[in-house]
């Protein structure tokens, strides 16, 4: 459906329906100020809806069972937010000053990896409670914990547990949308705890085999089954919420093979509502083509494409505002449903530089209608 959105923008012309999103991490979000802040830049330089990373890893950038404790959510409260009250809460912030300057709010949640480089001391940090579910490699090595651990997706409890908090934020926010992020398996070779290969063979009587495509269908399934668990039970929360997934660009490729993450299936099946494909290449030929696959790809969902603001090969500084620009035509002229730029910390360093509002995009634009989606 994308054509139908875009089409009617003019050559040269900015179109009049366009997602436009910003991705907002964790370490942006330490603080009143911060969180108004960064919506309020977000406003000033025409976007139209904000993705703000509320789970960074196994923590909580929230308030767990903040109205309702239907779902079981023992997740602790994140390192990002030490020093700051204890009644603090990013999320609604963002929510109440969000809807205040008319952009939609997405509560963006990593999935599956649950540390970022260091051990959790937190009790209850999911690691911690439940060691047994962190992934193994093929030769059965179990990722330590300070080490960018993730939990198996094959281990049905841990998908449960994931789930359970994902729901617990829709239950408790009146969010417009849910982002999942990392919602795959790590690699090829990870994934293979005793848990996850033992029912694998319980119910198909095969030993795990990277090279074995029904281990590779069947690791697929698992991620699917959890995105359409998560988008079904939110649905029933709230009819309304939009349902989104960042995913590798390269669809048919390592997305699909290496890392489990059947995009493409979820949105012609309608598991999702919105896929944003990262994107992250400095080539706009790139961009463009990959963008073109995923509107092939997209059934009645939308696309918004996902642009990178640096070169994270090299550590250079963020791009000239005209690179990013063109970066944007290539999505438009591929006719994706918008596009979405990571990340906000980038993006703020390119204010700092001089950037005005009219560098990226020269006038407002709504976003694509609700009924749509």
């Amino acid at each position: 459906m994308a054509s139908a959105l875009l089409t009617s923008a003019a050559a040269g012309t900015e179109p009049a329906v366009e997602g436009r999103a910003l991705w907002i991490p964790a370490w942006e979000l330490t603080s009143h100020a911060d969180v108004r802040g960064a919506i309020i830049q977000a406003a000033e330089y025409r976007f139209n809806a904000v993705f703000v990373q509320v789970r960074y890893r196994g923590d909580a950038l929230y308030i767990p069972h903040r109205c309702t404790s239907y779902y079981t959510n023992p997740e602790p409260r994140s390192i990002y937010m030490k020093g700051q009250p204890g009644d603090f809460d990013p999320l609604a912030l963002a929510v109440e000053e969000g809807h205040s300057w008319g952009l939609s709010v997405h509560a963006w949640v990593t999935c599956f990896e649950v540390t970022g480089g260091f051990a959790p001391q937190d009790e209850n940090h999911v690691v911690n409670r439940h060691p047994e579910w962190v992934s193994c490699d093929r030769w059965g090595n179990r990722m330590g914990v300070g080490h960018r651990a993730w939990l198996d997706p094959g281990i049905p409890e841990a998908r449960d547990y994931t789930a359970s908090v994902l729901l617990d934020i829709v239950s408790n926010y009146e969010v417009d949308g849910l982002h999942l992020d990392y919602v795959r398996y790590e690699g090829p070779d990870m994934g293979f705890t005793p848990i996850a290969v033992s029912d694998y063979w319980v119910r198909t009587g095969l030993d795990a085999d990277p090279e074995d495509e029904e281990w590779r269908a069947w690791r697929r399934d698992n991620v699917t089954e959890f995105v359409d668990r998560v988008q079904r039970e939110a649905r029933e929360i709230n009819p309304e919420i939009i349902v989104s997934a960042a995913v590798f660009a390269d669809r048919a490729g390592d997305a699909y093979d290496g890392v489990c993450q059947d995009w493409g299936r979820w949105l012609e099946e309608g598991l999702i509502d919105l896929a944003l494909p990262m994107s992250y290449s400095l080539n706009a030929g790139t961009i463009g083509r990959q963008t073109t696959d995923a509107v092939t790809h997209a059934g009645d969902g939308l696309v918004y494409t996902g642009i990178a603001l640096r070169n994270y090969n090299d550590g250079s500084k963020p791009l000239d505002p005209a690179v990013v620009r063109s970066h944007i035509e290539a999505v438009r002229a591929a006719g994706a449903d918008g596009v979405a730029i990571f990340s906000y910390t980038d993006f703020r360093e390119m204010i700092l530089a001089g950037m005005t509002p009219d560098d990226l995009f020269s006038d407002s634009a709504e976003e694509p209608d609700r009924e749509e989606w």
